[in-house]
C-alpha cells in the first residue's frame, strides 16, 4: 500500500513550497544553461563561417621535446562540455625528429580513417596552431575524401615588445581558416573564444600529461626489460630474490631457475645477456630492492 501525504498547514506545507521553489530554480537553471550553450554554438557557426553547427568539436595537438618520446592527443567536447570517453591519446610512430606538422599528419590521418570505418565524424576539427597545422589538417581531410566536416586552427596569442614602449602588448587569439588570408579575431573574454581555449588548453594538458606519464616509465626501466622473457613480474622477483643488478648477472642457470616464474629459458636467456655484458649506463641504473 501507498499512502500519498498532502499537507494543508503547518510546517509541512513550507517544507513542501520550499521543495517545489528548489525544483522550479534548477529546471530555470538547467534550461537557462542549455539556453547559452545553444547560442554559444551558434555564435561560432556564424563568426567563423561555418556549414554545421560545431556541437561535437575535435581538437588535437601535439607534445615532444625534441622529436622524443612524442604523442598527440585527441578531446572532444559535446554541446560545450568534455566527453572524456572520447578522448584519445596517440603515440608517434612513423616521424623521427622534431618535425611537428608531419606528426599532426600522422595522427589526423591514424584518426579519421578509423572515423570513416566507424562513421564516428565531428562537427568540427580543430588544431592547436595557425596556418600550418592547419594546411595539415586540410590535406588530411582531402585524401580522405572527408567533405563535411568544417576545420579550424587557433594560434596562441603573440607578444609584441617594443624596447621604447612602458607596456608588454599581447596579439589577440587568433581562428585560421581554409582559404582565408587573414584570422579571425573573436571578442574578447566572448563565449565563443573561451569555448575554444578551453578545447585547446585541455588538449594541450591531455598531450603533456601522456608524455610525463612516458618519459617517467622510460626513467624507471631496467636492463633487465631488454632480456627476452623477463617482464615487470619476473624482473621485481629477480632482484627481490638476489638483492641487486650485479647479482642477478653473476648468477648461475641453476640459482637463476630457483627464482619463481624462472624457467630453464628465461634462465637461458638471462646467462647470454649476462655473458654479453652491460652498458655502463647499465651499471650506472643499478637498483637494490629489499624484500618484502
Amino acid at each position: 500500500k501507498v499512502s500519498v501525504l498532502c499537507p494543508q498547514r503547518g510546517d509541512k506545507v513550507r517544507l513542501v513550497e520550499m521543495a517545489h521553489e528548489n525544483a522550479r530554480h534548477s529546471f530555470t537553471e538547467k534550461r537557462r544553461g542549455e539556453e547559452q550553450k545553444a547560442k554559444t554554438v551558434e555564435t561560432l557557426r556564424r563568426a567563423l563561417h561555418l556549414r554545421n553547427a560545431p556541437k561535437r568539436i575535435e581538437c588535437f595537438d601535439i607534445s615532444n621535446i625534441q622529436g622524443n618520446l612524442a604523442v598527440g592527443s585527441m578531446v572532444v567536447f559535446d554541446e560545450g562540455e568534455p566527453d572524456k570517453n572520447r578522448y584519445r591519446r596517440f603515440r608517434i610512430k612513423t616521424v623521427e625528429g622534431a618535425d611537428d606538422f608531419a606528426m599532426m599528419y600522422e595522427v589526423l590521418t591514424r584518426r579519421y580513417t578509423r572515423a570513416l570505418e566507424e562513421h564516428d565524424l565531428p562537427d568540427l576539427l580543430m588544431v592547436d596552431g595557425g596556418k600550418g597545422q592547419l594546411g595539415v589538417a586540410v590535406a588530411v581531410l582531402q585524401e580522405l575524401g572527408i567533405t563535411e566536416v568544417d576545420v579550424i586552427g587557433l594560434a596562441k596569442m603573440r607578444t609584441e615588445r617594443d624596447p621604447f614602449a612602458e607596456e608588454v602588448d599581447h596579439s589577440a587569439e587568433r581562428v585560421f581558416l581554409p582559404g582565408r588570408k587573414n584570422p579571425v579575431v573573436l571578442l574578447p573574454n566572448s563565449t565563443a573564444l573561451f569555448l575554444l581555449q578551453r578545447l585547446r588548453d585541455e588538449a594541450h594538458r591531455f598531450a603533456i600529461t601522456y608524455h610525463r606519464q612516458l618519459r617517467a616509465k622510460e626513467q624507471l626501466g631496467s636492463p633487465l626489460d631488454t632480456i627476452p622473457g623477463v617482464g615487470p613480474s619476473r624482473r621485481k622477483a629477480l632482484l627481490r630474490h638476489f638483492g641487486s643488478l650485479t647479482r642477478v648477472r653473476g648468477a648461475t642457470r641453476e640459482e637463476l631457475v630457483r627464482v619463481a616464474g624462472i624457467t630453464q629459458a628465461t634462465a637461458a636467456a638471462i646467462r647470454r645477456w649476462s655473458e654479453q655484458g652491460a652498458t655502463p649506463a647499465a651499471e650506472v641504473a643499478e637498483t637494490t630492492v629489499t624484500a618484502g
